[in-house]
């Protein structure tokens, strides 16, 4: 065919076969071939995104159901003190009860300073030998600290750290008058065990207190401990001595943590309820539908979240209701938290076991937690399923409405050239039919 017939497709057939034609047969084509296509496309990529908020609410679920199966929420404790002689930390492992602590005097370090002065902090010290001994018994040590001629007292402080593991601690001092620089020795740590003696060619004196154990009643027991942190006194509690003087320690449950909580669950496991409801249901009074009613995975999914929760039965028999979570009739639970409280100080044990089980395993969030992995992490779940589906089923029809509109273009392409020769056919036909009319009418003109 010519270059450009297509370009002046419609001048010989006057219109007759034009581009406008072509265009108005493709699209309505178009409208009854890809837009069918194109709006399967379009809902299932609406289904994707849905199902993805979906998987979201799970996995938010799913967060909360963990926080709520960890041990220490069930046993976190509530420590008061009326006195200051002691502070105290508790973790759950500490039993709820009232303690009294008494402290008669703390655990104090052993601190030596040199008997002899010095001007300044550059002075020579004189060569010599310096043997401290700490400790006693197996856990006594001795450190030799040899001292050259030519060593300061700011040398000799930096021997001393540095040769005895840690044990001895050593500073200058400015006490002030003539001779105000000393060398002061400190055991690094608390306790009567670690007294320091000095031997050897220099003299220290005994200064400020002398290193000896705490002294403290507890619940009417003497106790001594070397230092003023202890933490093996009673379970789940340690006590920092703080100074003399009497304080009563209260532990409690701390019921917070557990309470707020439930809340976060209970909100969480409505929302989800509520979407999947949507997502599923038919409104006959408006004629609309959930993007997956009808779907058995989401009505399947969410049966088995709520049934992991409703079916769970505590060692005693008791069901939700018994811990404040009541079952509403469009399957959302409302929480009253006073009976949850009230649960909580009649038998907290009780409260545990029915959420975590008796041995952390078959409570209702431990079920909880199984059935989310099901239905949306392992490769046999629902959810994982659908979504792979979902995803197939994209793939399929982006593939069909590429080959649907490779044809449609291709028929209409060919029609566009079927056109542009009858259009020439037509044209030759018109002009061959003017010139003859215009024989004609020569012929006539002679005659007259």
């Amino acid at each position: 065919m010519p270059a450009g017939t297509l370009s002046t497709l419609g001048i010989g057939s006057k219109g007759a076969l034009s581009y406008d034609i072509i265009d108005q047969l493709k699209e309505a084509d178009t409208k009854s071939i890809i837009k069918p296509i194109e709006n399967k496309i379009e809902l299932n990529t609406r289904k994707q995104e849905k199902l993805d908020e979906l998987t979201k609410l799970v996995s938010s679920l799913n967060t909360e159901v963990v926080a709520m199966s960890d041990p220490n929420i069930y046993r976190a404790k509530e420590t008061s003190t009326a006195g200051d002689s002691v502070s105290v930390e508790t973790t759950a492992k500490a039993k709820s009860g009232t303690y009294t602590l008494e402290v008669t005097s703390l655990a104090t370090h052993d601190i030596k300073q040199s008997a002899s002065g010095y001007a300044y902090d550059e002075a020579l010290l004189g060569a010599g030998t310096m043997t401290l001994d700490i400790g006693s018994g197996d856990d006594a040590q001795s450190f030799t600290i040899d001292i050259s001629s030519t060593d300061s007292i700011k040398d000799v402080v930096k021997k001393i750290n540095e040769n005895t593991d840690g044990k001895i601690e050593a500073s200058l001092i400015n006490v002030g008058g003539t001779d105000p620089w000393h060398i002061v020795l400190k055991s690094a740590e608390t306790g009567a065990s670690n007294n320091i003696t000095v031997s050897g060619d220099f003299n220290f004196d005994q200064v400020g207190a002398v290193a000896k154990d705490s002294v403290f009643n507890f619940d009417g027991i003497d106790i001594t401990r070397p230092g003023n942190k202890v933490d093996d006194l009673v379970d789940g509690m340690t006590f920092t001595l703080e100074k003399e003087g009497k304080t009563s320690i209260t532990v409690k449950q701390d019921t917070t943590q557990l309470v707020d909580g439930m809340e976060k669950f209970v909100e969480s496991y409505n929302k989800l309820v509520q979407d999947f409801s949507e997502s599923t249901k038919f409104n006959k009074d408006e004629n609309t539908a959930g993007l997956f009613q009808g779907n058995s995975a989401i009505r399947s999914a969410a049966t088995m979240i709520k049934d992991a929760l409703i079916l769970t039965h505590s060692p005693s028999g008791k069901t939700m209701g018994a811990f404040g979570l009541e079952l509403q009739r469009d399957g959302t639970i409302n929480f009253n938290k006073s009976d949850f409280e009230a649960k909580l100080k009649e038998d907290p044990q009780s409260v545990e076991d029915f959420f975590r089980g008796t041995d952390g395993r078959n409570g209702a969030f431990n079920r909880l937690e199984s059935t989310i992995f099901d239905i949306k992490t392992s490769s046999s779940g629902v959810l994982k399923s659908l979504a792979k589906n979902l995803d197939d089923d994209a793939t399929r029809l982006q593939d069909q409405q590429k080959a649907a509109q490779k044809r449609l273009d291709d028929r209409y392409s060919i029609m566009a050239r079927k056109f542009a020769s009858y259009d020439s056919v037509i044209a030759k036909l018109n002009s061959q039919g003017d010139t003859l009319t215009a024989m004609i009418d020569a012929e006539l003109a002679a005659k007259n």
